[in-house]
């Protein structure tokens, strides 16, 4: 992928994850407000709640993955020969897990589209919420297929922040 198009995409996850943590305090100030003074609660507040924390927490996993922002703890000290085969084994571990995620979810997605599930108040199809979770896990396992190849560059790999 050009660096201009992952530069928009990340753009784009970044934005769409920014408004969604917006909306979730919203909602959730709203909420709080209404039943604590006017003792009347958004009856479908917590629903969107989960809908746009699931969101939030899905797109912004492969933007942080891309940044490397991910918690980074260095137990071993790693001489910089090494670097290369620490890379790849982030990135296939992360690849492997973010695969897992994907699988999973878009195996609940198969099943929620089957029977026809729904959310109680919103009526919110729940296998959306499952396939958007199913390509947001799948884009996440790619980004560190890239990071364990050396196709995102030296900035957005383990130990390339200038240790």
């Amino acid at each position: 992928m050009a660096q201009a198009t992952q530069g928009r995409v990340e753009r784009a996850l970044t934005n769409l994850g920014t408004l969604s943590l917006l909306a979730l305090m919203v909602i959730v100030f709203v909420d709080v407000v209404g039943r604590n003074l006017f003792n009347s609660p958004l009856l479908w507040g917590t629903e969107a709640a989960e809908v746009l924390l699931a969101l939030m927490v899905f797109v912004f996993y492969p933007v942080l993955a891309r940044r490397a922002g991910h918690i980074v703890v260095d137990l071993i000290p790693v001489p910089r020969a090494t670097r290369v085969a620490q890379r790849v084994l982030a990135g296939g571990v992360g690849a492997a897990l973010f695969g897992i995620v994907a699988l999973c979810c878009g195996r609940q997605a198969l099943r929620s589209a089957e029977y026809g599930d729904a959310s109680a108040i919103l009526g919110l199809p729940t296998a959306w919420v499952l396939w958007g979770m199913t390509a947001l896990a799948g884009l996440s396992a790619l980004v560190f297929v890239g990071q364990a190849l050396g196709l995102l560059g030296e900035s957005a790999a383990p130990g390339g922040h200038g240790d």
